[in-house]
């Protein structure tokens, strides 16, 4: 469709069912959506002109809910997506380049569909991670050719609600619409969207955030065989359980910490060196144990505590399975906190090691905890941490309150309500 002629239809409200549904029924919310895709368009028109058949994808952010740092060796996860999201305007061209213009960013690098090999100088661009996509769907067995992108996203940038994942899989769903008639599932272009980040981009990184993107509502993932992830959707209502979900930015910045992120899955993939395993998957809770003196001579204890945060961990992951399928509030509540607390004692990843007077994550989960440890909410580290936001499930009637308590420390702003949402990276329109 041309892109004038979307923006009418958009205007004239023919989308606005699709808007409720895919971010929430409220009025506003749908009146602030169609403003946004009608701004795209318009941005969209003025970078490449107008009169250009275009298409509308939308990939969202997701919440990771348990199962902290377990993707990584093929461990248990509850995560769900959210309606932050990427929206991703394309049209193809004959050029046999990827042209793309990002809201927020300047003069990003055309890629080159006959230069797609991985280079240095690329590492830690949004280059990088396209020209990534584009060459690993070409080597899945995919086409690529000449495109023109605009693109916006409203999921913040080191946030941990993956705003990474959420780019990756609207540029994926973006190729995978226009030149390959969606023929990879979710869970293939979540593993393209991976490959990109840990090849092209230069960032390791688990299977978790692009999956949950991909697929979208709230799942539990089973990454034992990471070629074909076990997925099972979960009822999680939080209406019914009365709470609200809100991420608390604790003011520091991800910048620099790719090493300690990668510190977490290399100790852990030490531990199963030793004992010629992939993954801790494969290696049962008894033999660590039974080996445990041996082991802190050769890899340390901090590598042996993460290890028993991932076992801890993915066993919480089953239990709070159960809680959600029952609707059993108390339980729900109860295994968010404790997965916090382990994050924080054994996976040690609520501050960077040696930088003692700075442990923003540290505060924010202090506070946080202070106020809802006796009103029924929970609090916990999500994602990658170190830095960015925390997670708090907070109960309805004590929102406003806990946000005014927030802010006192960490400023006006520091909140973010996030709602769920049940559709993965999706063609919207065109």
């Amino acid at each position: 469709m041309l892109s004038a002629d979307l923006k009418k239809h958009i205007e004239q409200g023919e989308f606005d069912s699709l808007f409720a549904h895919i971010y929430g029924k409220e009025i506003s919310t749908v009146e602030k959506q169609k403003e946004r895709y009608i701004a795209a368009l318009t941005e969209f028109e003025k970078i490449y002109g107008e009169n250009r058949e275009v298409s509308v994808y939308s990939a969202p952010g997701r919440t990771e809910i348990c199962g902290n740092h377990t993707d990584h060796n093929c461990g248990l996860i509850v995560a769900a997506a959210i309606t932050d999201d990427t929206v991703c305007i394309a049209s193809k061209n004959d050029d046999n380049y990827v042209n793309i213009a990002s809201e927020g960013y300047e003069n990003i690098p055309p890629v080159n569909l006959e230069k797609l090999r991985a280079a240095i100088s690329d590492e830690g661009t949004t280059k990088g991670l396209v020209k990534g996509i584009c060459a690993e769907i070409i080597k899945a067995g995919g086409n690529c050719k000449g495109l023109d992108l605009y693109i916006t996203s409203d999921v913040l940038t080191g946030s941990g609600l993956s705003s990474s994942a959420s780019f990756e899989n609207a540029v994926a769903a973006a190729v995978n619409g226009e030149y390959n008639d969606g023929k990879f599932t979710a869970v293939e272009l979540a593993r393209i969207s991976q490959k990109a980040e840990n090849e092209y981009f230069g960032k390791p990184c688990g299977l978790m955030d692009q999956t949950v993107s991909a697929s979208g509502g709230t799942v539990c993932l089973d990454l034992e065989d990471t070629a074909s992830p076990k997925i099972t959707s979960l009822p999680l209502n939080l209406e019914k359980f009365n709470l609200k979900l809100c991420t608390v930015d604790s003011r520091a910045s991800h910048d620099d910490l790719t090493e300690e992120y990668a510190s977490i899955p290399k100790e852990m993939k030490d531990i199963c060196q030793i004992f010629w395993k992939d993954s801790l998957r494969r290696l049962d809770l008894t033999t660590l144990v039974n080996h445990i003196s041996f082991l802190r001579e050769m890899v340390g204890d901090r590598a042996i505590l993460r290890a028993m945060h991932f076992y801890m961990e993915c066993k919480r992951v089953e239990d709070l399975c159960k809680a959600i399928e029952n609707e059993d509030k108390e339980q729900f509540v109860k295994i968010i906190c404790e997965s916090g607390h382990s994050s924080y004692e054994y996976l040690q990843n609520a501050y960077v090691e040696g930088n003692s007077r700075n442990q923003p994550m540290a505060v924010a989960l202090s506070v946080a905890q202070s106020f809802l440890q006796d009103k029924g909410g929970a609090w916990r580290l999500q994602g990658g941490g170190f830095a960015g936001s925390i997670q708090c499930f907070v109960p309805s009637e004590q929102l406003d309150n806990f946000i005014k308590y927030m802010e006192i420390v960490l400023g006006e702003g520091c909140c973010k309500i996030v709602c769920l949402r049940s559709e993965g990276a999706i063609k919207v329109m065109g």
